[in-house]
């Protein structure tokens, strides 16, 4: 099966978040784990977080979590 890179960093997000429950991530810590150019999983990150896969909190405390258990 071939994922489209936006589907592979999508998956990527979500695993990483699922690993490390309670904590909001931000998308600099996500890109530098997987070596993800920052600008292009900006983008995935709003998508996930229009569809309601994760949850954004903007500011300087904030982050990314996943929205459901």
């Amino acid at each position: 099966m071939r994922l489209t890179l936006f589907s592979d960093y999508a998956l990527r997000v979500l695993l990483y978040l699922a690993a490390r429950p309670g904590r909001p991530i931000s998308t600099q810590e996500v890109s530098e784990a997987y070596g993800i150019s920052k600008n292009h999983l900006v983008r995935v990150v709003q998508t996930l977080g229009r569809h309601g896969f994760i949850d954004v909190r903007p500011g300087r405390t904030g982050g990314i979590l996943l929205a459901k258990d």
